[in-house]
């Protein structure tokens, strides 16, 4: 018999949100956002990729079931444990900071809609999408890439890339 996924609570993970929210996630604390943190017990795969972490945002019948915040939607931050157990500290901190970015929250702009809730909660995308060949090949052809190359160039050698609350 195969072994089982579980999850379970991730305090450490959640420590470190915790550490990292009001530094660079205002946004989050901003507007009560309800979050939770959960390790799973193998590393998922997609695409041939390993996962070490994602960031789920639960609505609906799921939240209500979960029983957090009634049905009011939430995120849930998944780290894969067998993945933390090797990280290093600053590793780990990144991994959070990664997923927490994620987890986005701003005012619902949706004035005409009596039902609407106030909160919009969203799963942001990563900054840039590319394979490594078509940089290869074509050079800096996008601005995302252009502004993703700056910031690696500025962060080089730095461990702790200060008080940078750019989302």
């Amino acid at each position: 018999m195969a072994n089982k996924t579980y999850y379970k609570h991730a305090q450490e993970v959640e420590d470190i949100a915790l550490d990292l929210i009001p530094k660079y996630h205002g946004h989050l604390t901003d507007f009560n956002v309800h979050l939770e943190y959960v390790f799973v017990s193998k590393a998922p795969n997609r695409n041939g990729k390993e996962v070490w972490g994602q960031c789920r945002k639960v609505t609906g019948f799921v939240a209500y079931i979960a029983e957090q915040t009634g049905d009011e939607p939430f995120y849930v931050i998944i780290i894969s444990e067998p993945v933390w157990d090797i990280l290093p500290q600053d590793k780990r901190v990144a991994l959070v900071d990664h997923e927490l970015c994620h987890a986005w929250a701003e005012a619902n702009q949706k004035e005409d809609d009596d039902e609407a809730d106030p909160v919009k909660l969203s799963l942001r995308p990563h900054d840039l999408e590319e394979f490594s060949c078509i940089v290869r090949r074509h050079g800096i052809w996008r601005e995302d890439i252009e502004a993703f190359v700056d910031a690696a160039l500025k962060s080089e050698g730095k461990s702790d890339a200060g008080e940078d609350n750019d989302q």
